[in-house]
């Protein structure tokens, strides 16, 4: 079959039948999806050859051309290259040309070229892809260019090449001539060059190479000259065999081919003519020049001429050409500018650099006028200083008429160019620079005015070297352009001074006429410079020239004179005549008005020197030393003291003082600052015999009496007689006490004082002076008393036989007002214990003492003495505050009659604010026999010292119509306040209502939780928010503040309802269950004011992941609710924020974090942790690594982490000695000892240390220890030691006092009797009292204030018949010390039942030892033999935990608020039998269950509970509790209590994180499938609730359920890795699986070997060898975990989650049944 009937059959069939629409399958596609290359095979097989491109990829749209490019014809390739865009892709083209490769490649890519260029749409391709097709073309076919005709390489060179010939390269070119014709390589150049401008510059030049080799050659030939026709011009040659190639050719390769440059000129290029005109002679032909150049300018082309310029530059410099012809130069220069003319104007700087610097220079010197009226004025700055630099560059060559020309253009220019006085200043402001660029050495033509006309701010000075001397005399006339001394300096530095005269002659008069527009600094630089080189002092200038001198050229620059220039005016002056030196300081008087300050005071000093000087006085012709002294100096001043007296003779001294009068010496010594060193004023008052009299009836200025005072300060001092003391301080220096100074009033001044002086100085100082303006404090005056009064033995200046010092009134008489600054060092050295107590009841000295400035330990102390000294002093007579000092004994208050006590306590109430001294409660309202109505509004605070049976004896109407009083005693006991509201309430008080509860103020802390369920819960509602009601209310017990919160949420449970209504500081009893918000629903704003426990926070910390509130603006109650649970779905950055908002901020609480927190932020910041240590919580810091820390930030690192409290983190970590060990590296800690650096650094870590390093630490260690939460006996041994050193800020043993235990802070609950022994027991009790309110306050556990009352009691071995230290009273007991001072037989003799009965909650708040409290429950069964009270029970306090069970059964515990009372956690935990018997006497009692509050209470005393008890826990009590503490539980009561809280969360499933925060704290009850199911809700389970697994849950768990279980959390497992149940837990799994989790976790479990699935698919059995060698297993490796019932486990996740679908199901299906 032919060509055309193969087209036919494409044409009429298969394209038609190809293209259908009427079948389902048009192109016949379907089936070769995928497949092109097939589907073209198959479908059109060889006729595909006659498609198109377009036909391929209509007839099937998937069409693959890249699949099918092996099938493609060229034509159909040359296509593809067309329509894809294929211009850039290398790769395409690659494929390409393996296909056209395929058979005959020089038909298939002459197809392909012809198809490409067939159209006017030639592809433009990128030069690396051009590059590519030449080369794989020239390729092919290079071999056949030999046997190609004209015509075809005509073809190929002029048409099918075209597209790709710009990348036809020197070797391709150099293949294409070899060994051809002259014709064919005509052909092939004229190919060429129809790209040149394509072609790029480097090819092209390399090109011309090629081509020039294949002339040369051919010029070698026998019958060929260059392939030169007979009849063939230059020119045309040039064009026929180099074409546009030519411009890469010098006219010296042309040559060559005998190319003549007269004939050829108009075919030469620029450079080639510039190269012809300077071959020798041809430049002096002026006529070849000129044709040469009508050539170049002929286009007007700047190009041609600047090729032209380059090359003839170039060559000139190369034959060393420096003239030209002047005639040739005149033409060149003519024509060229001529040509340039019309282009200048759009030349840029390089380019007239270019032209005037480097191509003109040579033509230049033949510049005329014409020459600058072609340059246009338009030009830019930089352009015309590129001219004029060209200019100046051949200046020497200018005739002076040029340089006249050119300085004219200069200045048109310049001043067409002037804006606002400013020419050509924008890029070049430096004047040098400017007169340089602008002007040239053609500036000495210009006068100094040209310069400041073009250019206002013309600095002349700045270029005065360059300045002629015309110029600098016409700027220094001129005012103002000169400013500084530098600019004189530069200006007269250019001057000779031999010019000096003739100079200043002309610049003088100008300053004089106008000397204010002349600055001081010039004048004084002009001086100077006179000075300096005008050699005035020389014995060469006459008197008369010197006068002329100072007359005419020097009195201009002398106004306003610099006081630096008058001494070397004085030096000019100093040795001449008298006269002349006269009249030198003559003319300076007269211009004195002048003169500043300094230059007055230099003139006084020169004329000292002149008065001292060889011949002192010279001068001096007798009569009145002061008046001479005054004619001398003129207006310039007067000597002070001091001078006035260097100026006397020392042998005539007294002689010509004694001229003076009192008045003239008043007149002296009132002038300005006459006075200078104190002592020379002295020898004046030394040699002056009217001193006392001048004292008393002359007035001089106050600095005259301030120097004086000194003079005579001794005399006042040292009198004997108390008139004469008055004398000098009422009278004499009544005007001069003001000017005491720290040193007269020093001790060193007053040490030797008389009493009765000294008496005076503390009675004046204390009373009349005034310290505003001295140097001096009553600081300073104190210092000096003390250093008095301690000197000598006993109290000083007292002597009871001596009726001037007999006073008794001591401290007022010798310290008086300064007492505020006695110290009880002081005091006790100043006088002895026994001499004090002469002293101490002086109603003088008492009224002194009451000032609270007095520092309160030194009160103390005299309050203490006074009463030791006299037991039966009456408190009533002590004045002011001094009866609220702690210090009065509260024995001294129980000795007072009724009378004096309601005294006591209205002063008290005045002065002291009342009394919250429990113990001075007492004994005061002890005095009282019997209490009415009036009695409670006296007492006010005080009240609370009644005992509950005197308050019971007042008639309940009595109490309810004083409500308001008893409601604002902010001191009641719990069980008072109960007292008072079960009074009133049986008498028939109703409190039913928000107002009624408000009205009780303080005694809400009574009410009963009962009362208050009974309340309307709307009303508890409205009074919720009051703020006096609200602080009251948190103060009653726990129970009943959860009452409280019950009955509020109770309004509307709805979450966002239930934060809104229940007070911020209430927030901690809201139920976890019903922190439950959506979304939209939970305002950060709201509940980032309440407080929150960290069980709560969590409930919705989620939603802090979305929210647009200040993350640094979040609570740390909000803040600590941070888990991995959590934190799931944020992102980085926001974790990263919120832990940066949990770091360590001033003036913020600290965000307590659990451990599980804390690592929980290590893991999920893992890798992305900065070096900004304060960037994080500091307990953070505790769990990061090594590798966490760069070297260099250690120190900063150990500083940030000593902040911490490393108590969090668990001992199986051992943080601490790991820590501490990183840090002794960091800071090359060695040996034991620890410097203060090192402890500073360290901070917190001390806590960790053992006993050898804190006894061998620097002393600030103790600073650092103050901060820890508990010791080991160890720790405290070494304390004690290193405190018992006395090398310690504590000092020696025997200076520590009450202050020293006060200052060690915390330190003393943890001290033996080591220490204790050290201490008085009076100063222990002293100390007792603050320090155990303080820490009852803290609650500081039980067991530490057990051990501290055996330490610091002391050890009694005696036995006596009785009570011997005194019977426990209601005082005694209200003593916050007590028991202090009783051992356990004191305590039991001395304490009645029936003081036991009235003080019960006193006693048993304050007693912690166990036989102690067991004595107590002893006396409470004598005292109540038929049952221990609801109310009675509920004040035992910690010492219920010492009752037995006999007790416990004693007990009525029907009350919730019982129940409450007793489990207090504080309180000491319970033998799990007691709490159970108590437990289970309250639930006997009908009505009572285990609801919600009962659960609260109770919490983990639940674990005593049998599991049939438990079970009676309803779902909704559960679910409405806190979240409770099971962990002590046994594993069927863990069981139990899941069951009840799966139950009572069912509802809650669907929300991962809401169920499992809600779940955690009962998972250890939780069954196999539960927990796995939890795996695949991404809860992050941390490590410590997996430790809390049961242990048969925990082994059941494999590597991929615990991997899914911990999320986040799983790093955790490599942390605790010693910890024994994550031990036992890695030891179940196989290395293999634990390599799976990547944390490096080892087991001991041998490798279990299993074999490869057989063929059938069934598992073969494994041999595991466990950790103890057991018997191999039979199960298959396959096999999963199974329950304790044997359920196998399903491996997929699916089957879990559906598993535990299914369980929520069926509880949901019974909890409704």
């Amino acid at each position: 079959m032919d060509r055309d009937r193969q087209h036919a059959v494409f044409t009429h069939f298969i394209r038609p039948f190809l293209s259908r629409n009427d079948t389902s399958d048009p192109g016949c596609v379907s089936a070769f999806t995928g497949h092109s290359e097939e589907w073209l095979q198959v479908n059109l097989g060889n006729f595909s050859n006659f498609a198109t491109l377009e036909d391929l990829q209509a007839l099937n749209p998937n069409f693959s051309i890249a699949d099918s490019l092996p099938l493609l014809n060229p034509s159909q390739v040359a296509q593809l290259i067309l329509s894809s865009g294929a211009s850039n892709d290398t790769e395409l083209i690659d494929r390409v040309f393996e296909r056209l490769e395929e058979g005959d490649a020089l038909e298939n890519v002459d197809e392909f070229l012809t198809q490409l260029t067939a159209t006017e749409e030639v592809p433009d391709f990128q030069p690396v892809v051009r590059d590519r097709v030449m080369n794989r073309t020239f390729a092919i076919i290079s071999p056949h260019l030999p046997a190609f005709t004209e015509e075809d390489l005509d073809e190929w060179f002029h048409v099918k090449l075209l597209p790709v010939l710009p990348s036809f390269t020197p070797m391709m070119l150099k293949n294409a001539t070899s060994n051809i014709t002259c014709t064919r390589y005509q052909v092939i150049l004229s190919g060429i060059a129809k790209v040149f401008t394509e072609t790029p510059s480097h090819r092209q030049e390399e090109n011309t190479r090629v081509l020039l080799e294949y002339l040369t050659n051919s010029a070698r030939g026998v019958n060929e000259s260059g392939c030169r026709q007979r009849s063939q011009s230059d020119a045309e040659w040039i064009e026929r065999n180099l074409g546009p190639f030519s411009t890469y050719v010098t006219y010296s390769e042309l040559k060559v081919f005998s190319i003549s440059g007269v004939n050829a000129l108009d075919s030469l290029s620029s450079g080639q003519k510039a190269e012809f005109l300077l071959e020798q002679n041809n430049l002096s032909n002026e006529t070849l020049v000129r044709l040469a150049f009508t050539g170049l300018t002929s286009d007007g082309s700047v190009e041609t001429l600047g090729s032209f310029f380059e090359e003839f530059v170039s060559g000139a410099t190369d034959q060393n050409l420096t003239t030209v012809d002047p005639g040739v130069r005149d033409t060149i220069l003519n024509l060229t500018l001529k040509a340039l003319g019309p282009k200048l104007s759009m030349l840029d700087v390089d380019s007239f650099k270019l032209w005037f610097q480097v191509y003109l220079p040579l033509f230049l010197p033949s510049s005329d006028s014409s020459t600058f009226e072609i340059i246009p004025r338009g030009i830019t700055c930089n352009s015309y200083q590129e001219i004029v630099k060209g200019f100046d560059n051949i200046f020497p060559q200018l005739s002076l008429n040029q340089t006249q020309l050119v300085f004219m253009f200069t200045m048109d220019y310049l001043r067409r160019q002037s804006s606002s006085g400013l020419s050509c200043v924008q890029s070049v402001n430096d004047d040098r620079l400017w007169l340089e660029d602008n002007f040239g050495q053609f500036h000495v033509l210009a006068s100094y005015t040209d310069f400041v006309t073009l250019k206002n701010n013309f600095n002349g000075a700045e270029v005065a070297d360059l300045l002629t001397l015309s110029q600098l005399a016409e700027l220094s006339a001129t005012p103002s352009r000169l400013n500084t001394k530098q600019d004189v300096t530069k200006i007269m530095t250019v001057i000779n001074p031999a010019d000096f005269g003739a100079f200043f002659d002309t610049v003088s008069p100008a300053i004089k006429v106008q000397s204010a527009n002349y600055t001081e600094e010039v004048k004084s630089a002009f001086l100077q410079e006179i000075f300096d080189r005008a050699s005035l002092s020389s014995a060469a200038v006459s008197d008369k020239e010197f006068l002329l001198w100072l007359r005419v050229r020097l009195s201009p620059l002398l106004v306003n004179l610099s006081s630096s220039l008058v001494t070397p005016l004085f030096d000019i002056g100093k040795n001449r005549s008298c006269n002349s030196s006269q009249e030198m300081i003559t003319l300076l008087d007269t211009l004195q008005t002048t003169f500043n300050r300094n230059t007055h005071m230099e003139i006084y000093k020169n004329t000292l020197l002149f008065l001292q000087g060889p011949t002192p006085l010279k001068c001096y012709s007798g009569g009145s030393f002061y008046i001479y002294l005054r004619r001398t100096f003129l207006s310039f001043g007067f000597p002070d003291v001091s001078m006035f007296t260097s100026l006397l003779p020392p042998t005539r001294q007294s002689e010509l003082l004694s001229t003076i009068s009192t008045s003239e010496l008043r007149q002296f010594l009132s002038q300005p600052n006459v006075t200078g060193d104190n002592s020379d004023i002295c020898v004046i008052f030394n040699n002056y015999n009217n001193t006392p009299a001048f004292l008393e009836t002359e007035d001089v200025p106050d600095d005259v009496k301030k120097v004086t005072l000194p003079c005579v300060w001794p005399l006042a001092l040292s009198s004997n007689s108390r008139s004469e003391v008055n004398s000098w301080f009422d009278l004499r220096l009544r005007n001069y006490l003001r000017f005491l100074n720290k040193n007269l009033i020093s001790s060193t001044e007053v040490q030797n004082a008389s009493c009765l002086g000294f008496q005076k100085l503390v009675s004046v100082m204390g009373n009349n002076f005034k310290y505003n303006n001295s140097d001096f404090g009553e600081g300073d005056v104190y210092t000096t008393i003390r250093t008095y009064l301690k000197t000598g033995s006993g109290a000083r200046c007292y002597n009871a036989s001596d009726a001037e010092l007999n006073s008794t009134a001591w401290f007022v008489n010798n310290i008086g007002t300064f007492v505020t600054s006695i110290t009880l060092d002081d005091i006790t050295t100043f006088v002895s214990t026994t001499q004090i107590k002469v002293f101490l009841e002086d109603q003088a000295n008492l009224e002194l003492f009451n000032n609270i400035a007095i520092p309160e330990n030194v009160t103390a102390y005299y309050i203490s003495q006074l009463f030791t000294f006299n037991p039966t002093f009456n408190p009533v007579k002590l004045p002011g505050f001094l009866l609220c000092s702690s210090e009065v004994p509260g024995s001294a208050y129980s000795s007072v009659d009724e009378a004096d006590t309601i005294i006591i306590v209205n002063r008290q109430k005045e002065l002291c604010n009342g009394t919250k001294d429990p113990e001075v409660c007492a004994a005061l309202a002890s005095n009282i026999k019997t209490v009415t109505a009036d009695t409670f509004t006296t007492l006010g605070n005080a009240s609370a010292g009644l005992t509950s049976s005197q308050i019971a004896s007042v008639p309940p109407s009595v109490l309810t119509s004083l409500l308001p009083t008893l409601g604002s005693v902010g001191t009641w006991s719990q069980d008072q306040a109960s007292t008072i509201i079960q009074t009133i309430t049986a008498s028939g008080f109703k409190i039913n209502s928000g107002a009624s509860l408000e009205s009780l103020g303080t005694l809400v802390s009574g009410v009963s939780s009962q009362l208050i369920a009974d309340i309307p819960a709307s009303e508890l509602l409205s009074v919720s928010s009051s703020a006096t009601f609200l602080p009251n209310m948190l103060t009653a017990s726990t129970v009943v503040q959860q009452t409280f919160v019950q009955k509020i949420i109770s309004v509307d449970t709805n979450p966002s309802k239930v934060v809104l209504n229940v007070p911020d500081a209430m927030a901690t009893e809201i139920p976890p269950s019903l922190l439950v918000f959506s979304q939209q629903t939970v305002d950060i704003s709201v509940m980032n004011k309440k407080t929150w426990t960290q069980d709560q926070a969590a409930m919705f910390f989620e939603s802090l992941g979305e929210t647009n509130f200040d993350i640094e603006q979040l609570s740390p109650n909000v803040l600590h609710g941070f888990t991995c649970t959590s934190t799931r779905k944020m992102t980085r950055k926001r974790i990263r924020r919120l832990t940066r908002a949990c770091r360590p901020r001033r003036g913020r609480a600290k965000v307590l974090l659990k451990e599980s927190q804390l690592t929980c932020m290590y893991n999920l910041l893992r890798g992305d942790l900065s070096q900004d240590f304060t960037d994080y919580p500091a307990d953070m810091l505790l769990y990061w690594n090594n590798g966490n820390v760069n070297k260099d930030n250690c120190r900063a690192y150990f500083s940030a982490v000593g902040a911490a409290d490393f108590s969090v983190a668990s001992t199986v970590l051992k943080r601490g000695p790991v820590l501490f060990s990183q840090a002794r590296s960091c800071l090359e800690i060695n040996g034991l000892k620890l410097s203060k650096d090192n402890v500073e650094v360290l901070g917190n870590m001390a806590c960790t240390l053992d006993s050898s390093y804190i006894q061998n630490a620097d002393p600030l260690i103790l600073e650092k220890l103050k901060a820890c939460k508990d010791f080991s006996d160890n720790q405290v041994d070494a304390m004690e030691t290193l405190l018992l050193s006395g090398k310690t800020q504590y000092g020696d043993v025997t200076t520590w006092n009450q202050q020293t235990l006060e200052n060690l802070g915390i330190l003393p609950l943890y001290f033996t009797r080591n220490i204790w022994g050290q201490f008085k027991t009076k100063t222990k009790r002293r100390y007792l009292k603050g320090f155990m309110s303080k820490l009852r306050k803290s609650k500081t556990k039980k067991r530490k204030l057990k051990r501290l009352f055996k330490q610091v009691s002391t050890l009694r071995t005696k036995r006596g018949a009785g009570c011997t230290e005194g019977n426990i009273t209601q005082v005694t007991v209200s003593d916050p010390s007590f028991p202090f001072g009783y051992d356990q037989t004191q305590f039991d003799l001395c304490l009645d039942v029936p003081v036991l009965k009235d003080n019960l909650n006193s006693i048993c708040e304050k007693v912690d030892d166990d036989d102690f409290q067991k004595i107590i429950l002893n006396k409470l069964n004598q005292a109540f033999q038929s049952g221990v009270s609801d109310q009675n029970v509920q004040v035992l306090g910690s010492v219920s935990r010492v009752a037995s069970l006999q007790d416990i059964s004693k007990w009525n515990i029907t009350k919730i608020d019982t129940l409450a009372a007793l489990m207090k956690a504080e309180d000491g935990s319970w033998d799990v039998s007691k709490s159970k018997e108590i437990i289970t006497k309250y639930l006997s009692t009908s009505g009572n269950s285990l609801g919600t509050t009962e659960l609260n209470v109770i919490d983990s005393n639940l674990c005593s509970l049998d599991t049939s008890t438990l079970r009676t826990i309803s779902p909704d009590s559960l679910r409405n509790a806190k979240s409770l503490n099971v962990a002590s539980c046994s594993a069927k009561q863990k069981t139990v209590l899941y069951e009840i809280a799966s139950s009572s969360f069912i509802s809650l499933r669907t929300n991962s994180v809401i169920y499992y925060n809600l779940i955690k704290p009962y998972l250890g009850g939780a069954n196999l499938l539960e927990v796995t199911a939890l795996a695949t809700q991404n809860v992050n389970m941390d490590v410590e609730t997996f430790k809390n697994l049961d242990p048969d849950v925990q082994a059941a768990l494999n590597v991929t359920n615990v991997k899914d279980l911990m999320g986040s959390s799983l790093p955790e497992l490599k942390v605790f890795e010693n910890d024994t149940l994550v031990q036992t837990w890695v030891n179940l799994q196989t290395q293999s699986d634990l390599d799976t989790l990547n944390l490096g976790l080892i087991s001991s479990r041998l490798t279990v070997t299993t074999k490869a699935p057989n063929p059938s698919g069934s598992n073969s059995p494994s041999t595991t060898n466990g950790p103890s060698g057991s018997t191999p297993s039979t199960n298959p490796v396959t096999q999963g975990p199974t329950t304790s019932g044997g359920l196998k486990l399903a491996q997929s996740q699916t089957s879990i989650f559906l598993a535990a679908l299914l369980m929520s199901v069926l509880q949901m299906l019974q909890q409704q049944a």
